[in-house]
C-alpha cells in the first residue's frame, strides 16, 4: 500500500490547527459566559466544543507521530 507522506503530514497539520482554532471559539464562548446564563446549553454547547477540539488534536498528534515513526524507519531501512 502506497502512502503519500506528504500528505498525510499536511493533513494531520491542517488536523491540529483546526483543533486549536475549535478550541479558541470554544474558550471563547465559555469566557463571554456570566452566571445569568438562560440555559445550561449555553454553558454545554463551549464545553463540549472544547473537549472535540482535544480529541481532533490528539488524533491529529498521533498521525504525525505515526507519520514521523513510519519515515525514521524508511530512513534507518536505507541507511
Amino acid at each position: 500500500m502506497k502512502t503519500d507522506m506528504p500528505s498525510m503530514l499536511t493533513n494531520a497539520l491542517s488536523g491540529v490547527q483546526v483543533g486549536v482554532d475549535k478550541a479558541r471559539t470554544a474558550s471563547s464562548e465559555i469566557a463571554k459566559l456570566t452566571t445569568g446564563s438562560k440555559s445550561v446549553q449555553d454553558t454545554v454547547r463551549p464545553l463540549l466544543a472544547l473537549n472535540e477540539a482535544e480529541r481532533d488534536v490528539a488524533v491529529a498528534s498521533k498521525v504525525i507521530s505515526v507519520e514521523n515513526d513510519t519515515l525514521g524507519r524508511f530512513i534507518d531501512e536505507k541507511a
